[in-house]
């Protein structure tokens, strides 16, 4: 999603927070029953991913439909 989607969608809020002193960037979407983090936040956190037996399908805001091995 850019930036200019962002803007236009009256259920995202984009913003800014801090962890670890760490400026990180942060879109919350009201409507969405789950939330996306990245690989380098991941790292940086030292998160263990939690594997399901069964994996989670996601549809996008585009349309398109990826599957998720790993939870967080």
């Amino acid at each position: 999603m850019c930036k200019e989607e962002v803007e236009e969608a009256s259920n995202i809020v984009m913003g800014i927070s801090f962890i670890l002193t760490q400026s990180v960037d942060i879109l919350f979407d009201s409507r969405a029953t789950h939330f996306f983090i990245s690989i380098k936040l991941v790292e940086m956190l030292g998160l263990v991913p939690t594997r399901k037996s069964s994996l989670l399908s996601v549809i996008l805001s585009n349309g398109k439909t990826v599957t998720c091995e790993e939870l967080y």
